[in-house]
């Protein structure tokens, strides 16, 4: 079934690109896995909390783009902050499908912020953690430290699995003090990007990987979207 989801998918976005995104204004369009998607349609609303929501369609689909805010700038998608937020659904004739960037655990995949910078540590391109909330094992950082032995900065060289966001490791070495906050999962993950606003059009980019309730993940890549507005395409 999977396939024939795909193959189906694939058959609407190749016959719906004919035309590049400088000659549509307004557009919205990304890559969905390795195919380009091109929404029919795509309006712009501010909802009840003041958040910025973008809905795109095609004949089967719908994708959900909300940011926490209209201002300009970058929203994360996938993290604790579900105000931020993408999904993606399909609804044809003899199956449907959807997808979004909830919490969903999985192998880490950014890094939130060093809670606690630690003492006793020097450089490593091997630092093995341990769980100080969550669930998940094997994430492995290279750490690099200042002369008082404290983390400067952390980048993940192992992703380890059964992690969500918001889950906080601590980093093993030193006097194992040190603690980082994790962002978001290799499943869930994303940005949204508010680039300019003008006279009530908005311009900017998207890229997300969405899961299903089964765990199933695509990804929406160079997204964008341009001059889209309240009136739609």
């Amino acid at each position: 079934m999977k396939n024939i989801f795909y193959l189906f998918i694939a058959s609407l976005v190749l016959s719906a690109c004919t035309t590049d995104i400088q000659t549509n204004n307004p557009a919205f369009q990304a890559k969905f896995n390795d195919a380009t998607w091109r929404a029919n349609d795509a309006r712009v609303s501010i909802d009840g909390d003041g958040r910025f929501v973008i809905t795109a369609y095609t004949q089967y689909e719908t994708i959900v783009l909300r940011a926490s805010s209209s201002d300009l700038g970058t929203y994360v998608l996938g993290s604790t902050n579900q105000d931020s937020y993408a999904s993606y659904d399909f609804d044809g004739l003899e199956f449907s499908s959807s997808y979004d960037t909830s919490l969903f655990s999985g192998p880490a995949y950014k890094i939130s912020n060093i809670v606690n910078s630690g003492t006793g540590y020097t450089n490593s391109n091997n630092s093995q953690t341990t769980p100080v909330s969550g669930s998940g094992s094997g994430l492995k950082f290279a750490i690099q430290t200042n002369v008082n032995g404290n983390i400067t900065s952390v980048s993940i060289v192992s992703r380890g699995d059964g992690y969500k966001a918001g889950d906080v490791v601590s980093i093993v070495g030193g006097n194992n003090n040190a603690t980082v906050r994790i962002l978001n999962t290799q499943q869930c993950n994303g940005e949204i990007v508010i680039e300019e606003v003008n006279n009530g059009k908005y311009t900017g980019t998207f890229k997300f990987n969405a899961v299903s309730a089964s765990g199933e993940v695509i990804t929406f890549s160079n997204g964008v979207f341009y001059n889209v507005s309240g009136a739609g395409l």
